[in-house]
C-alpha cells in the first residue's frame, strides 16, 4: 500500500528512532524510503553580514546532505530504496511540500526531536503535518518505539486499536492501520480492534424522548452503534478472507471524555483478555467538520494525552502545502 514512505530527520538521534519502523514497513510493502531534513532560514538570517549568511547556508546544506547520506548507506536501511533531499525553511512546510513533490504516500515522524531554537521542536511539527498533512502521519513516541516486542498467546500478536465514529470519514484511517498492523506483525497474527465511543445522553433529553417515543434513548443510540460496529466488522472479515492471520474485533464503550476513554481502552486494554494495543489509528475529524470529533478537541487531545504510537489522517480532502524551497 505505502510506495513511497517520508522520514523527516533533525539530525537527532531520537528522530532517527523513526527508521526503524519506517524500514519495517518499507522492507513488507517493498517501499521508498525518502530521508530529508530541513535548513532553518531562522539559523541562517541570524547572521550578521550577507557574506557570512551565504557562507553559513553552504555550510547548513551541506551538512545535512552528508548527514543524509550516512543515514541512506546505514545497515538499517541495506537494501532498501531510499532517497534524499534538503530543504530550505521551516520543517512544517518543508515536510509537507517535500510529500506533495515526492508523491508520498506514508509519513514517518518522532514526536521528539532537538529542543534548541537551531533545530526542530519536533513535538510541535508534529501537530501541524497532523493538521495539514493529505497523507496517513504516524508519529512514533520515543519511549515507545515500534516495532514492539508483541506479546504471545500462542503466538506473537500485534494489536492495533481504530477510533470510529459511525461515520465514513473515520473510516479512511482503517485501511492504512492495517497494512501498517499486517507489516509489523511480520508474518504473525494482527489483531485490529475497532473501537466506538459513544457520550451519555443529558438525562432532560432522554426523559424528553422517552416520554414521546416510549423508548430509552441511551439504549436506542448504543444499539445503533452497535449494530455499526457489528456491520464494519463483518465488511472487514469478508475483505480479510485471504488473510487467515488477521482478527478484527469490535468494541463498544460509553463515556463523557471520548479522548479518555479512548486512550484508556488502546494503553490499558478494554478487557482483561485484550492486553494494550500497540498502535492507535485515528482521524483528525469525523462526521462534519463542526462536529464533536474535531482535531482540536478529541483527536488533538488523544495525539497530546497518549504514551502509544499514533496513526493520525485527515480524511480525503484537499490540502495545499505550504511552499519550501529544496536544494
Amino acid at each position: 500500500m505505502f510506495k513511497d514512505i517520508l522520514v523527516p530527520l533533525d539530525g537527532s538521534s531520537r528522530s532517527e528512532q523513526a527508521l526503524t519502523l519506517a524500514a519495517h514497513i518499507a522492507r513488507a510493502d517493498h517501499s521508498t524510503i525518502h530521508l530529508m531534513r530541513s535548513v532553518e532560514l531562522m539559523s541562517i538570517y541570524s547572521m550578521q553580514t550577507i557574506g557570512m549568511m551565504e557562507r553559513v547556508q553552504q555550510l547548513e546544506e551541506q551538512g545535512a546532505k552528508n548527514y543524509l547520506d550516512r543515514i541512506k548507506n546505514s545497515a538499517l536501511l541495506e537494501h532498501i530504496s531510499t532517497m534524499t533531499s534538503v530543504y530550505v525553511g521551516d520543517a512544517s512546510s518543508a515536510i509537507l511540500e517535500a510529500v506533495a513533490r515526492r508523491n508520498i504516500d506514508l509519513v514517518v515522524l518522532c514526536s521528539h526531536g532537538y529542543t534548541g531554537l537551531k533545530h526542530w521542536v519536533l513535538g510541535s511539527v508534529a501537530q501541524k503535518i497532523a493538521r495539514a498533512c493529505p497523507v496517513p502521519v504516524l508519529i512514533q513516541r520515543t519511549e515507545h518505539p515500534l516495532p514492539f516486542a508483541m506479546d504471545a498467546e500462542g503466538q506473537p500478536t500485534f494489536r492495533v486499536c481504530i477510533t470510529l465514529d459511525g461515520s465514513e470519514q473515520a473510516e479512511a484511517v482503517i485501511e492504512p492501520a492495517i497494512a501498517i498492523a499486517s507489516a509489523c506483525a511480520s508474518g504473525h497474527r494482527a489483531e485490529v480492534h475497532l473501537l466506538r465511543v459513544i457520550e451519555p445522553i443529558n438525562l432532560s433529553d432522554e426523559e424528553a424522548f422517552e416520554e414521546i417515543y416510549h423508548l430509552n434513548l441511551q439504549d436506542l443510540v448504543r444499539q445503533q452503534a452497535q449494530e455499526y460496529l457489528q456491520g464494519v466488522v463483518k465488511r472487514l472479515e469478508l475483505a480479510a478472507r485471504a488473510c487467515e492471520n488477521i482478527k478484527i474485533i469490535g468494541h463498544l464503550k460509553s463515556g463523557a471524555d471520548i479522548a479518555q476513554e479512548i486512550i484508556q481502552y488502546a494503553e490499558n486494554g478494554g478487557a482483561s483478555q485484550y492486553p494494550t494495543c500497540q498502535l492507535l489509528a485515528m482521524t483528525t475529524h469525523g462526521r462534519n467538520k463542526i462536529d464533536r470529533w474535531i482535531f482540536g478537541s478529541i483527536a488533538e487531545r488523544v495525539l497530546n494525552r497518549t504514551k502509544l504510537p499514533l496513526l493520525i489522517m485527515r480524511p480525503p480532502q484537499s490540502a495545499a502545502p505550504t511552499k519550501a524551497q529544496p536544494v
